[in-house]
């Protein structure tokens, strides 16, 4: 039995007083037990689910499944099963049977290949989606997405499974299904409970019992066929209509008035079945309707289910592995993304070539010992500002890696979260599917240059190694962007903002006065990928030259190195604070 017991939760409103949107809500379901929680907008249904599913904390009240506490001991991530409202928790370019593969190897350890095959064949069945398994979720039709993400919530055998608006946007038809199929769903395992929290007032009577809230309150629980004897409407259709004709708070407390009895009469958890209507009950004005249960023998108390085991969850490591490998393949599948990739693995080394090409023969007089003021200021310059153009083509690449990562995703990651995926998981295997592009781009850049320049000045280890750092610790802030944005437009916009102010501030173009550089530069990136192999040039004819004209300081490369790595850290941190954040 799941239990919920004077429920309440507060928003806290900014400069005005705080909103109470849920007010002592109390309601019981047991096991093999459908329940639809229905109300109009804004009653507080997606709060009460998001509370059962430990997204939210609630401000008073308790949650007990077979006694024990669920807002202090929440439930074990396989226990739950979660079917959030949008339908863009889904991976588009995997099949249905690799959703649900995925979904299993992420929430599943110690399985054999068998036994995970054959939880998903099951799953693929039970949800109806066994003849099109090999289609690619983007081609499923709004019916068909939504029995696959009732699937994903099942992989893992859940004993609860909550579903907010599963059937929002069906046909009339539809929707009948879909409610069969959560009945469906709840037989499959005797101790197994479905709440779906809809807006809809169809076909109503596919639930064993209901739950209506108004606006945080609630004004009744029983079985569907109730619903209009209760409200003293003819039809559901009017029950909304009836709930806005009094204060939500009356509603409360006129369920709170008669619910011991109504209980007494629906049996919940026992025969739901044995109930009349009888006459309205004079001595209330609410009007509210008296249910007298039929004389019936004394029923045996059903046995308690067997509890099945819980699947554990894969450790951390497991889940990033099969987070990059996913990654990776979804990569291959979406042309337009590897595309791109492989445009700037060519052209941003060909741009940076153009850029070099017209001073060459000045670099080639450089290296033969030219002093005249027409060949070593150009020179100085070009390898001034080609190492810049380096640093900063890198830092573009690392935008278009980190800045939509996580919050083109958030959807897909929420859904994983409540399923047992931590978010160490999700930070490791995003570092893990970006970096190695970044080390590949940059390093392959400064050797076709160097190929290109016949050599250009610097330390071979700086040259190497600086750039690619550049990249990584701006591809982790822009990851850190990613994950603490609310969509992947913005977090695109913040990181071509921060690139922005990288190009102005990083001191190569004219350069700061020194006092003023050392309090900029530390919260710069470019700086240290750029100064750092700048200064590593120290005993070449170009460092006193660029000196002269560049009015800042250069950090040492074993500087550059550690401010990188202070940069990257910084990113990382950012990612996980975004990560942990409940959406």
């Amino acid at each position: 039995m799941l239990e919920i017991n004077n429920l309440s939760y507060v928003v806290p409103g900014k400069n005005k007083e705080p909103l109470r949107v849920l007010e002592q809500v109390s309601f019981m379901a047991p096991g093999g037990h459908v329940l639809a929680v229905i109300g109009p907008s804004g009653s507080g249904k997606t709060s009460l689910l998001r509370i059962l599913a430990g997204l939210t904390d609630p401000e008073a009240g308790e949650v007990t499944l077979r006694g024990r506490d669920l807002i202090k001991q929440p439930l074990y991530p396989n226990q739950l099963g979660w079917v959030p409202a949008g339908d863009d928790s889904l991976i588009e370019h995997l099949t249905v049977r690799e959703n649900l593969i995925s979904a299993a190897l992420l929430r599943g350890a110690g399985r054999t290949k068998d036994e995970m095959i054959s939880r998903v064949s099951h799953v693929l069945v039970t949800v109806g989606l066994e003849n099109i398994a090999t289609e690619r979720t983007a081609t499923l039709a709004l019916p068909q997405r939504r029995r696959l993400k009732l699937g994903l919530a099942l992989v893992a055998d859940p004993a609860i499974v909550l579903c907010d608006d599963f059937t929002v946007g069906l046909d009339v038809r539809s929707e009948r299904e879909f409610e069969a199929l959560l009945k469906l769903v709840a037989s499959d395992r005797p101790d197994r409970i479905v709440i779906h929290a809809t807006d809809s007032l169809a076909n109503l009577a596919a639930y064993d019992t209901v739950v209506v809230m108004h606006e945080g309150y609630v004004a009744f629980h029983g079985p569907a066929r109730a619903v209009p004897h209760y409200f003293t409407v003819p039809t559901y259709d009017e029950v909304y209509a009836r709930l806005a004709k009094r204060p939500a708070q009356r509603w409360g407390d006129s369920w709170m008035k008669h619910r011991d009895a109504y209980y007494a009469a629906f049996k919940l958890g026992g025969a739901a079945e044995n109930l009349s209507a009888a006459e309205e009950d004079p001595g209330d004005e609410d009007r509210t309707i008296v249910m007298k249960q039929r004389d019936v023998e004394e029923e045996k108390k059903p046995a308690e289910p067997e509890v099945r085991p819980i699947i554990p969850l894969p450790g951390m490591f497991s889940q990033a592995q099969h987070l990059v490998r996913r990654r990776w393949s979804l990569l291959r599948r979406t042309p337009r993304e590897w595309i791109t990739h492989a445009a700037l693995l060519v052209g941003a080394p060909a741009i940076a070539a153009l850029l070099l090409l017209p001073n060459l023969k000045l670099l080639k007089e450089m290296r033969g010992g030219a002093v005249n003021a027409e060949v070593v200021w150009p020179a100085s310059y070009t390898i001034s500002m080609i190492v810049l153009v380096q640093v900063l083509l890198v830092m573009f690449m690392a935008v278009r890696l980190g800045a939509r990562e996580i919050a083109a995703r958030r959807a897909i990651y929420e859904r994983e979260r409540v399923g047992g995926v931590t978010p160490s998981a999700w930070l490791l295997g995003s570092l893990m599917f970006m970096l190695p592009i970044i080390l590949v781009q940059s390093i392959w850049m400064e050797m076709f240059l160097d190929i290109i320049a016949g050599g250009l000045p610097g330390a071979g280890l700086a040259k190497l190694l600086l750039p690619a750092l550049s990249g990584a610790a701006f591809a982790a802030l822009c990851l850190g962007i990613s994950a603490n944005s609310s969509s992947a437009e913005r977090a695109h916009s913040v990181s071509l903002t921060l690139l922005s102010a990288n190009v102005l501030f990083c001191g190569a173009l004219l350069g700061f006065p020194q006092t003023l550089g050392h309090v900029v530069h530390p919260f710069i990136t470019a700086h240290y990928g750029w100064s750092g192999i700048i200064h590593s040039m120290q005993n070449t004819p170009y460092f006193g030259f660029i000196d002269h004209f560049v009015k800042t300081w250069f950090a040492t490369p074993n500087l550059a190195m550690i401010m990188l790595g202070v940069h990257f850290v910084v990113g990382v941190v950012l990612t996980f604070v975004g990560l942990r954040r409940r959406g």
